[in-house]
């Protein structure tokens, strides 16, 4: 059985700046803007997608895209073709033929993933340019290659997209085959006379199938000169347009003048007088292509002007009116009212086309939202004496005024008393106080004699506090001779190992005074020691 899969393009006389203008056939889907699937991974599929315009070999062009071959390498298939014909836009027989197998007259460039014995095909997955449809590489129809088609890799189904670039230079009757940004295949041929007749006007498509043996193939378009060339502007006096060119991953626009940036793929450009403006773009593979488009000046002055761009308070909006006589409008939402209410940020955009003289101008504004101002300073509080509370203001594009006159977003309030804060911003204007007491927070008791008799009352030595003392580090109590009768470490305060019940080796301690030594930490963070004489009594 033979395998191929064969991707056909056809380069037309007219095109248009949208490259979603195919007809689609069999299994083909369009997965985005830019791509399509011409063959699921599954067998004895079809699928093409075709222009419906016709395109003109007489003029050059240049075609950039990827192509993805699939993730199969053993029984996967079958590669791609990039091809024109004359013939139809319908959709090829599943298998060897692929759609294209016979076509004639027919010049395609061949990506063949699948080594068919009975057509000549090398082991390697390659490139090859043939015509009429003839796939078989020992006849005369295979007019360059068969090359292996990755100028580093004998397998070109490697579940990743590649470069394909395909330029075809008119006057000296050139066409040149980019793979993996590397020159693979030149032909130099008067296709228009030898292959067509005479006739330069040809369909443009691809077309793809599987067989037996099966592979996701797919195709992306970055720039084709026939769908994504630059159409020519008639600007009104004193108006400003936007340029767009696509492909690239650099642009250079010359000449410079009347170009806001010309490092950029969409400058807008406000020329005084017609101007040709040329774009050099770089593609991925850092290889140059070219366009060009005419901003031609004619027709009356422009009479509207969307303003600078501003920003607006939340909750408010603004009309903006690009009302011109005798003109139809093209917001960027789809309106075509003179006048469009905003009341959100964005970038908002309207082309007014006079109808009077048919030049057209554009207007950009770029609208931002403030938020209304808020402020809370926070509840009333109460500190420890030593704390220091910071009150926060802050707020985008305020001023600030506080209770002394001071004008910093943030303040640091030490002391007791009432803070306030004035805020002052484009959005509004906004008070807020807050009351700040503060107290001892390290209050702390240890009695000086306690009585273990186990009646309930003063019966352990313990610190006493009211939730001012955090946690007790070291509790040790000595006798008068500095002998250590009982220690506790890393304690709450409340906790029962907190407190000594005046036992000793497991018996009651005798009546008398002996030394305690506690280390704590307040709640307000202060470490502090503590010494002292406690007595037992019994």
């Amino acid at each position: 059985m033979n395998h191929w899969l064969i991707i056909i393009f056809l380069i037309g006389g007219s095109y248009t700046t949208s490259n979603a203008q195919f007809l689609l056939n069999g299994n083909a889907a369009q997965t985005n803007d830019t791509c399509y699937r011409l063959t699921q991974a599954s067998v004895f599929q079809s699928g093409s997608i075709w222009n419906p315009n016709k395109i003109d070999l007489n003029q050059s062009f240049d075609l950039v895209l990827q192509v993805f071959l699939g993730c199969e390498d053993t029984w996967g298939a079958d590669g791609m073709v990039f091809g024109f014909q004359p013939v139809s836009t319908s959709l090829g027989t599943a298998g060897g033929g692929l759609g294209f197998l016979g076509i004639a007259p027919s010049l395609g460039v061949e990506m063949d993933t699948w080594q068919n014995d009975d057509v000549f095909d090398p082991a390697y997955d390659h490139l090859a340019i043939i015509k009429n449809g003839v796939l078989n590489h020992q006849s005369s129809s295979t007019l360059a290659g068969p090359i292996q088609a990755s100028p580093n890799n004998p397998n070109i189904e490697d579940c990743n997209f590649h470069d394909l670039r395909i330029s075809w230079e008119a006057p000296i009757h050139k066409l040149t085959v980019y793979f993996d940004c590397q020159i693979r295949l030149v032909l130099t041929n008067d296709i228009v006379q030898n292959i067509f007749n005479g006739d330069p006007f040809v369909f443009w498509g691809f077309t793809a199938a599987t067989g037996g043996a099966m592979n996701v193939q797919q195709v992306c378009f970055s720039y084709t000169s026939f769908l994504d060339q630059m159409e020519d502007i008639i600007m009104c006096p004193g108006g400003q347009v936007q340029l767009s060119a696509r492909g690239g991953i650099q642009y250079k626009w010359t000449p410079e003048e009347g170009l806001n940036n010309p490092n950029i793929a969409n400058p807008i450009a406000a020329p005084t007088q017609t101007t040709v403006y040329t774009v050099n773009i770089l593609d991925a593979c850092n290889r140059p292509f070219y366009d060009e488009v005419t901003v031609a000046i004619a027709g009356d002055a422009v009479f509207f002007d969307l303003g600078a761009d501003t920003t607006l308070c939340e909750g408010n909006s603004l009309q903006l009116d690009a009302t011109t006589p005798t003109a139809v409008y093209q917001w960027m939402d789809g309106s075509q009212n003179p006048t469009l209410t905003v009341s959100s940020p964005g970038l908002y955009a309207v082309t007014v086309t006079r109808t009077d003289t048919f030049c057209i101008a554009s207007d950009w504004i770029d609208i931002g939202y403030r938020q209304v101002p808020t402020l809370d300073l926070g509840a009333d509080t109460t500190l420890c004496r030593g704390q220091m509370l910071l009150l926060d203001a802050s707020f985008p594009e305020a001023s600030y005024r506080w209770q002394d006159g001071t004008s910093t977003p943030t303040y640091a309030a030490k002391a007791p008393g009432v803070y306030e804060v004035n805020l002052l911003h484009p959005c509004g204007e906004s008070t807020d106080q807050v009351a700040v007491d503060f107290e001892n927070c390290r209050k702390v008791f240890i009695p000086n004699a306690f009585s273990p008799n186990q009646d309930g009352i003063n019966d352990e030595l313990r610190c006493f506090q009211d939730g001012d003392v955090e946690i007790i580090h070291v509790f040790r109590v000595f006798d008068r001779w500095g002998g250590l009768l009982w220690e506790s470490k890393e304690v709450l305060p409340d906790a029962s190992e907190a407190a000594w019940n005046g036992q000793w080796r497991g018996k009651a301690a005798p009546a008398g005074t002996y030394v305690y030594l506690i280390e704590l930490t307040f709640r307000d963070g202060h470490r502090t020691r503590l010494s002292g004489d406690v007595a037992i009594l019994r």
